[in-house]
C-alpha cells in the first residue's frame, strides 16, 4: 500500500489530498508513519524528492484523537470530542471519542471547491458512518471480512449506501485498485 500512496502523491495529475481519519492516536499514528519513512529512506526510489520527504509527510491533515508524553514518560490520551463539551450527534454507532461521519464532513467543507472523486479506505466497523456519506461518485475500498465490509453487506442497501465498492485483502489489492483509478 505504501508504494500505492506515494505514487498518487507524487503525481501532479490529478492532484490528490490524503487524509488520516483514525480512531486511534497522534503518537501512534506519527510513531507508525516515521517508522514507515526510515524504512523508505533506505530504499531506493526513481524519485529522489519522494526519497527524501516519506511518510510523514504524505498526509494533508492527520484527525485523530490527541495525545502526548508527559514529563515522567506517560502517555497521556485524549479523546477528540472533548466528554465535558458538545457531543457529537452520530445516529449510525460512532464511538464517543469521534464522529468519523462528521469529521470527513468538516475536512470537505474546508476543502472547497468540492474533489472529484473521493477515494475512502476502511476496514472497522467504526468506517461505517463516513462511508454512507459519500456520493455516487466516490468510492470505498473496504478491507475483506472486517466491520465495515458486515456493515456494509447487512445495512448498506437500506441506510441508502451510494459509493461504489470494491474490496480489498492485502495491501497489493489496493495498490492495484489506484493504478486503475489513474486510467479513469
Amino acid at each position: 500500500m505504501v508504494r500505492a500512496v506515494t505514487t498518487a502523491k507524487a503525481k501532479s495529475n490529478p492532484r490528490t489530498t490524503f487524509l488520516c481519519l483514525s480512531n486511534a492516536n497522534s503518537v501512534f499514528i506519527n510513531t507508525i508513519l516515521k517508522v514507515i519513512s526510515a524504512k523508505l529512506y533506505r530504499c531506493v526510489f526513481s524519485d529522489h524528492t519522494l526519497q527524501e520527504k516519506g511518510l510523514d509527510t504524505l498526509f494533508d491533515e492527520i484527525i485523530t484523537n490527541p495525545a502526548e508524553w508527559d514529563p515522567s514518560g506517560l502517555l497521556k490520551l485524549r479523546r477528540r470530542v472533548d466528554p465535558s463539551g458538545p457531543q457529537h450527534t452520530c445516529q449510525v454507532g460512532c464511538s464517543p471519542n469521534m464522529c468519523k461521519g462528521e469529521e470527513l464532513e468538516a475536512f470537505l467543507a474546508r476543502h472547497q471547491p468540492a474533489f472529484d472523486r473521493v477515494i475512502y479506505v476502511g476496514d472497522g466497523s467504526n468506517d461505517y458512518c463516513p462511508v454512507l456519506r459519500l456520493r455516487s461518485e466516490d468510492i470505498v475500498l473496504c478491507r475483506t471480512y472486517r466491520g465495515l465490509q458486515r456493515r456494509i453487506q447487512k445495512e448498506g442497501e437500506n441506510d441508502g449506501l451510494k459509493c461504489k465498492v470494491g474490496y480489498w485483502g492485502g495491501a497489493w489489492e489496493v495498490e492495484e485498485y489506484f493504478a486503475k483509478f489513474d486510467e479513469l
